[in-house]
């Protein structure tokens, strides 16, 4: 509903025109009251002269308040500008990003390179990681002035388990883990959306699932002996999608065993995403580990999550590898409005990942930066529970603190 409301007021502003529009927005210390108490609510009484100025007065009137519900949701849709840790503040400290050579991943990476951070990139694709990492460096020296040599790719598939297993030990015999001995924060970031039938992964499950949730529930388990005991942070990539399962995750159906529909599956490895996260760390204060687990929206990003809705893997052009024509950018127009740019986008899981907010933020979830409210579906721990227990049944992972 809100989509439509703002495609609406788009659709107003065009139809009152730019002149009417922008003289109703000249300055004015009229309260919304006050406007709306000068709106004729009947025009039929007036003489014509009278009543064409009081149309041309509502009309600039409509106009001026499309044009302020545009620019107030352009700004609460960008969000904050992008938050960059202080250059030297990471140092010594390193984080583990999944999905990290395209999107709100390398982005990540990035600033919190810039910051000081050896930083580990996850990707399927060993030549792309590769890229990410020299994407990397020439941002830091760009930035800084300085470069950071210790960017690093690795290999995984999060749509199959055993290359999940075998990722804790490639992790500690890498030179990132030789320069540290422990891992500061783990972003798990990586993620599908919308694919648009029922795919199973090698491990016999759906994607979805399996990239967004069980992938990662895994991963996090072979990742804790490697945690920094002193302290640590996980940061779990959701969404606002997660509303989609509002009514409560459905545990007979995680893999669409009853029905596959390609945005309730995504609404549901989201939830999944924010009830691992409040498990997580409700069995972290319990075994008295300093770990503090968190999950966020990133917004509505422009990044290369939507590929099944543009053809699927074997179509899609990444972001990385696309080089978009001037007439790609105008059919693209539209949708920037109503999407944030990466730097943008990635604020949050920046923010997170360069352990801001401390003790604060655990078990909480955040958009743009703040802590956000969540609704009971996302609260239900014995869901939780039952899904934890689930999760290590399916992945044959014990998952212990």
């Amino acid at each position: 509903m809100m989509h439509s409301l703002k495609i609406s007021l788009l659709h107003l502003v065009l139809l009152v025109g730019r002149q009417g529009a922008v003289s109703a927005f000249m300055p004015s210390t009229s309260s919304a009251s006050a406007i709306h108490k000068s709106i004729p609510l009947s025009m039929s009484t007036s003489s014509d002269s009278e009543g064409d100025n009081r149309r041309g007065f509502l009309t600039k009137v409509l106009g001026g308040a499309a044009l302020t519900g545009l620019v107030a949701n352009g700004i609460a849709v960008q969000g904050p500008s992008p938050y960059e840790p202080a250059v030297g503040s990471l140092k010594g400290k390193l984080v583990v990003i999944t999905g990290g050579n395209t999107g709100l991943g390398l982005e990540s990476a990035k600033r919190l390179a810039a910051g000081g951070a050896t930083v580990v990139l996850t990707s399927r694709n060993v030549a792309k990681g590769a890229r990410a990492v020299d994407s990397v460096k020439s941002y830091v020296m760009e930035k800084n002035g300085q470069g950071n040599d210790n960017i690093y790719t690795l290999p995984l598939d999060l749509c199959n388990l055993e290359s999940v297993k075998a990722f804790p030990d490639i992790l500690r015999n890498s030179e990132a883990f030789k320069s540290t001995q422990h891992i500061d924060v783990v972003l798990n970031n990586a993620g599908v959306m919308a694919v648009p039938d029922l795919q199973l992964t090698k491990d016999g499950y759906e994607k979805t699932f399996q990239s967004n949730h069980l992938g990662h529930f895994a991963l996090t388990a072979g990742l804790i002996p490697l945690l920094n005991a002193n302290g640590s942070r996980i940061v779990n990539v959701s969404s606002m999608a997660y509303l989609i399962a509002s009514k409560g995750l459905d545990m007979t159906n995680l893999n669409g065993e009853l029905e596959y529909k390609p945005w309730d599956a995504y609404g549901r490895s989201k939830l999944e995403n924010i009830l691992f996260t409040k498990e997580l760390q409700n069995r972290a204060d319990a075994a008295g580990k300093k770990i503090t687990v968190v999950a966020l929206h990133p917004g509505t990003v422009r990044t290369d999550l939507p590929r099944y809705m543009m053809g699927g893997e074997d179509k899609f052009v990444s972001m990385q590898d696309a080089t978009p024509s001037n007439v790609d950018m105008l059919k693209a127009a539209p949708a920037f409005y109503f999407t944030k740019s990466v730097e943008r986008g990635a604020n949050s899981q920046v923010f997170l990942s360069a352990l801001q907010g401390g003790n604060d933020v655990k078990g909480k979830f955040f958009i743009n930066m703040k802590e956000n409210d969540l609704l009971p579906a996302a609260l239900d721990m014995d869901k939780a529970k039952e899904l934890w227990k689930v999760s290590e049944e399916m992945s044959g992972i014990k998952f212990e603190l």
